[in-house]
């Protein structure tokens, strides 16, 4: 979807663009991108503390790699004219605890999150510096959760996907992802592309009629949902089950509907039999959003999660077992959903990735490199669960650091191809394969 607009000379940041095809749109001729991400931070009006704290991340990641000279001059300029995708994660315009302009952090009597859609709407300080971060990260395609676990109910969740849609309508800089001709338009002239996806699926799936639910949604412009969060569902069971009764046949029927819309299957937070079950079910390949590898973690035992997960208000009323299943996917898991031709993308949740909650690169490419080992170079990718998160200590892992990321696969010994599969190729030709359809038939 094309949205005319202004002048890409009223985002301050324009001139950083500059990434593949992008550029000659934004500049009438091709230019050379800005490939030293410290030299785009500096391009770039943000306030001294939203600056400091990129430059810090920048430093972490750096301490850790100590790549050579030729490591980093041939990893950023890998990465700012490869296409870097996340499959879950991005600046979102719905979170209270990533980016806060000064306007709305003054205002004490607004309620946040729901202060935040005019914010990302209108406030210039905000857009600038939003865009800002997409363009030192070099992400071209993220993604905005409209259902938070925190909104398992259809009127929370079409609550905040109103609110999500409504300031990525006004933007001029960014798209929201209707088809694939969106993500197609945007790579080319230059606007990162954003999927709107259900996390909580009770907006759905707890419903009477769950298929009609799901075509309002994505009439609305969903594309990409989970089947369950950590609720047993009338759909499936999530991780926390133990005893995962697998997917049910009104799951069945869903996956199919959703193989027939157009909207990517997320087998994120599955449990292991019903991950199973759906991709056996699924017309189309599925992925998984954002998971580690359970051989080289398994958070079954991870109590601190645990706790972290049944503190959340989503939790009231679920039950906490004796033991669960693990969150992360299984070898068997990897191997049937890359023979099925999905994909598996890999997260930078540092309390996620070992019982230490190492805050390190290294500690994250352990399961990347186990997932290639299992699956293929072809159906690995990223999917970081993260923005940008001021709050956040300064790590390896900060969102902002994903020049630095290929950078360090550089430094592991990936070839360019497979870097670039890696960081955005593989995740792009899933959602080619899945969103490019015209769907026929009754809807509603």
């Amino acid at each position: 979807m094309h949205k005319p607009g202004p002048s890409r000379r009223d985002f301050l940041c324009a001139s950083l663009v500059g990434v593949g095809a992008g550029a000659a749109a934004v500049a009438g001729t091709a230019q050379p991108p800005i490939v030293d991400p410290a030299e785009r931070v500096s391009k770039c009006r943000l306030r001294p503390a939203v600056r400091d704290r990129i430059l810090a991340g920048h430093r972490a990641i750096l301490d850790e790699l100590k790549p050579t000279k030729a490591q980093l001059d041939r990893g950023l300029q890998l990465h700012y004219t490869s296409c870097a995708a996340d499959a879950q994660g991005g600046i979102s315009l719905t979170y209270p605890g990533g980016l806060i302009g000064d306007r709305l952090a003054a205002d004490k009597g607004l309620d946040r999150q729901k202060a935040m859609t005019f914010q990302a709407a209108y406030d210039p300080q905000w857009i600038e510096e939003s865009r800002a971060l997409y363009e030192i990260a070099g992400v071209q395609l993220g993604l905005e959760d409209v259902a938070h676990p925190d909104d398992n109910t259809f009127d929370k969740a079409l609550h905040l996907l109103a609110r999500s849609t409504l300031a990525y309508d006004q933007r001029q800089d960014l798209d929201r992802v209707v088809s694939w001709e969106t993500i197609e338009s945007g790579r080319r002239e230059g606007r990162p592309c954003i999927v709107q996806h259900l996390a909580a699926t009770g907006c759905f799936a707890d419903a009477e009629d769950p298929i009609y639910q799901l075509d309002l949604f994505f009439a609305f412009g969903v594309r990409m949902s989970q089947l369950t969060y950590i609720q047993k569902n009338p759909l499936c069971c999530s991780w926390l089950q133990r005893d995962d009764a697998g997917l049910t046949d009104l799951g069945k029927r869903v996956v199919r509907r959703m193989n027939e819309l157009g909207i990517l299957v997320d087998l994120a937070h599955c449990g292991h039999r019903t991950s199973h079950d759906v991709i056996e079910a699924s017309l189309e390949p599925p992925l998984i959003s954002h998971t580690a590898c359970k051989a080289i973690y398994d958070d079954a035992t991870n109590e601190n999660y645990l706790d972290a997960v049944f503190a959340q208000p989503y939790a009231r009323g679920v039950p906490r077992p004796d033991k669960t299943g693990s969150r992360h996917a299984a070898d068997d898991t990897l191997r049937a959903l890359a023979a099925k031709g999905g994909l598996a993308a890999f997260y930078f949740i540092h309390y996620m990735l070992d019982a230490e909650g190492s805050r390190s690169f290294s500690a994250w490419y352990r399961h990347l490199e186990h997932a290639i080992e299992v699956a293929g170079i072809d159906h690995v990718g990223i999917g970081t669960d993260l923005g940008f998160f001021p709050g956040w200590q300064a790590s390896p892992l900060d969102w902002t650091n994903w020049p630095y990321w290929t950078v360090g696969l550089v430094c592991k010994g990936l070839s360019d191809e497979e870097i670039r599969n890696v960081i955005g190729g593989n995740y792009l030709d899933h959602v080619r394969r899945v969103l490019n359809k015209r769907p026929w038939g009754e809807f509603l």
